[in-house]
Order: structure tokens, then C-alpha cells, then sequence
């Protein structure tokens, strides 16, 4: 199933009604039996009231977490998420971010927040947090993945969006769709993730 992006699910929650109708006219053009055709009329409408519900909460775009006890009712109240636990002062977390921030906007159906390690000291210790930027992979509260530091991604600060979507794939947090996920392709994907000797390729110890 390909994944709904920010703008394709503002589309479904802002005019029910064209969608509705355009669903209507897609089942009327195919010979499919009525009691599909309403479960499948079933399955939109409430589709579109998930997707309310995860605009609500700022799904569609990657924010900032204020404080732990923000952290724990955002990753206890969805099903998917990726929180990056950043430095401001780092650098490399500064790249990671603006890769989140596309990616965001691509999987709307999976929330991408972020929280600053200085105000969240409890969970740095609790997850044993050592090394920035730290991405971590959560469902339904639970860690189910982490990518630390840039090892994963090429240990170059040029790697491209798709690398990190791919990676993140492989946790299951976000769904890539299969002609786009660049580790089926090749080994190194299909931009160059080599070493840029310009780049500083240490990751921040915190």
C-alpha cells in the first residue's frame, strides 16, 4: 500500500465529499459485488476520521517535544512513531532534522517529533543515550528500533533523505513502497553515499 503523504490526507479530511463520490464512481465502473462496496465506503469514512484525529495531533509535520512528560503521551497515543533526541549545539543533529522534516510530510500516518536531550535527562538515562543524534523507532510506546550517530547512514553528512527512509523502513515505522526503497536496489543505494573527505564524520558523544 503506498503511503499517504500530509498533503493527500488534508485532501481526504478537507472534501469527504469528492472523495466519496469519486470512490462511488470507481466501484460503479468495476463489477464488484454491494456488500463490498459498502465496506469499502465503510473503510474511507473512517479512514478520514483516523486521519482527523492524527492531524489533531500535528501528524504531517515534525515538531518539537517540550518536556518528557510531552514525549510519553505522544509515543503512548500513536501507533507509530520516530523521535529524534537531539542537541541544539550538534551539528549533525541539525541534518537529521532536515531530513525528518521531508519525510514527515511523506508518511503522514507515522509521527516524527523531536526533543531536546537537555530537557529530558531522565530519558537519556533510561534509554541509555550516549551518542547524537539518536533517532528512535517507536509502536504503540514501545522501542522497536534506533539508528545512532551517521554508521548507518554512509558516515557522511551528504547521505541522501532516501537512506534514511529506507533505514527506517526496515523498522517497520514507516512503509516504503517497494520501487523506492533504495536497499533492494543496490548496495549503496542509488546516490553516492561515499565519504566526503570535507565532512567532520564523528558523531557527538553526550
Amino acid at each position: 500500500m503506498a503511503a499517504t503523504t500530509a498533503q493527500q490526507a488534508q485532501d481526504i479530511i478537507d472534501d469527504k465529499t469528492l472523495v466519496e463520490e469519486q470512490l462511488w464512481d470507481e466501484l460503479e465502473n468495476e463489477e464488484i459485488p454491494a456488500d463490498i462496496r459498502e465496506a469499502r465506503l465503510l473503510a474511507f469514512k473512517k479512514q478520514s476520521q483516523d486521519y482527523a484525529m492524527m492531524r489533531d495531533k500535528q501528524h504531517g509535520s515534525f515538531t518539537e517535544l517540550t518536556d518528557e512528560k510531552a514525549f510519553l503521551e505522544l509515543t503512548t497515543t500513536v501507533d507509530r512513531c520516530v523521535v529524534h533526541f537531539y542537541h541544539a549545539d550538534f551539528r549533525r543533529c541539525a541534518i537529521i532534522d532536515q531530513h525528518l522534516q521531508l519525510l514527515a510530510k511523506k508518511y503522514f500516518e507515522t509521527k516524527f517529533a523531536k526533543l531536546n536531550v537537555d530537557v529530558a535527562k531522565f530519558l537519556v538515562e533510561k534509554l541509555k543515550i550516549r551518542v547524537l543524534p539518536a533517532v528512535y523507532c517507536f509502536k504503540k510506546g514501545i522501542v522497536v528500533d534506533r539508528v545512532v550517530g551517521f554508521e548507518e547512514l554512509g558516515s557522511s553528512d551528504g547521505f541522501a533523505t532516501e537512506v534514511l527512509e529506507s533505514r527506517l523502513g526496515k523498522s517497520g515505522v514507516v512503509d516504503v513502497p517497494e520501487d523506492q526503497d533504495i536497499s533492494k536496489k543496490t548496495i549503496f543505494g542509488t546516490r553516492s553515499m561515499g565519504k566526503n573527505h570535507d565532512d567532520d564524520s564523528s558523531d557527538d558523544d553526550y
